[in-house]
């Protein structure tokens, strides 16, 4: 049994330890918001000279466009050749396996000037090919998949963003834009994010806007509003849009992908040292969930940053 002043004692050294053990507790208490800017680690490396479109298809399988073919790729990083192809653009899931994916063509409109050559091949895991759209779009580049199966192709040479039905019809959906490039929906499918990535093609003259184009029963209602701009330099191409609604921004003239939150769209830091950060996508599958996946126009890598959120659902 303690004596009285040995009780004293204690209770004297434990009320001195408990602020201590108080700041402890709140130093040591994990934080669920992540630190930005964090560092982009990387996942594919020397398999590509150049890389740019990047999708999860049904089964959370990672495929990326590279080397004007598409290809698989494993979460240790090994790639495999799906389909040789004439260039590498955009990628987006469509049904329970396949992927869309954008292709210059033969020609195109920053070499040879005006065409109309383009075309989206629909690709199954297996490398059987077809041509979804075969012509009528010069440079297709960014794709949007809407919940019934039709989906929207921009041309970032022109101000051309075309609708495709699920019969492969396309009509033009919207000119309001300038050179866009990657788009997303909003979580209500009101509203279609798009980045601008040009001013002008002759002379060359980058741009840095993020628009909001208003819709109604999936079309295009209204004039387009900028939300953001990313400063000199932007290049904005891919998006991406998380669980809570927020816009990522492939910010490929600077190497950064920014984050874009409603109501006041103020611009966050989340990655930087990505030379030619292109296309964007949220993991699926074995991968990451809580991490983005990006893939290098100037170094052909591709790229895991973690954000600790999930992305929004994506239409198939």
């Amino acid at each position: 049994m303690c004596r009285p002043t040995h009780r004293r004692l204690l209770l004297t050294i434990g009320l001195l330890l408990l602020p201590s053990a108080r700041l402890w507790a709140q130093d040591e208490t994990p934080s669920n918001e992540a630190r930005f800017p964090v560092t982009a680690t990387v996942l594919v490396d020397s398999e590509f000279a150049r890389c740019e479109g990047i999708a999860f298809n049904g089964e959370g399988e990672l495929y990326v466009a590279g080397n004007a073919a598409l290809w698989k790729v494993s979460t240790e990083g090994d790639v495999t050749k799906v389909a040789q192809l004439y260039t590498n653009l955009g990628l987006a899931p469509i049904g329970e396996r396949d992927i869309l994916m954008a292709d210059f063509g033969p020609t195109n409109r920053f070499n040879h000037g005006p065409n109309v050559d383009g075309i989206v091949w629909r690709i199954t895991p297996e490398g059987d090919t077809t041509r979804v759209v075969d012509g009528g779009i010069g440079d297709p580049n960014a794709l949007l998949v809407f919940e019934d199966g039709s989906f929207l192709v921009s041309d970032d040479a022109t101000d051309e963003i075309f609708l495709v039905d699920t019969n492969g019809r396309m009509t033009l959906f919207t000119d309001a834009v300038g050179h866009p490039n990657g788009m997303v929906l909003s979580l209500d499918g009101a509203t279609l994010y798009v980045a601008q990535i040009f001013t002008s093609l002759r002379p060359l003259v980058i741009d840095d806007r993020i628009w909001a184009l208003p819709l109604e029963d999936g079309a295009a209602a209204g004039e387009p509003t900028a939300i953001a701009r990313l400063g000199e330099g932007a290049a904005n191409d891919g998006l991406a849009m998380d669980e809570q609604g927020r816009i990522y921004v492939a910010a490929n003239g600077q190497g950064k992908i920014w984050r874009l939150g409603p109501p006041d769209w103020e611009a966050e830091l989340i990655a930087e040292n990505m030379p030619g950060v292109a296309s964007l996508a949220f993991g699926q599958g074995a991968f990451d969930h809580h991490a983005i996946y990006a893939t290098s126009t100037r170094t052909g890598r591709v790229w895991e940053v973690k954000v600790d959120v999930a992305g929004a659902p994506l239409h198939r």
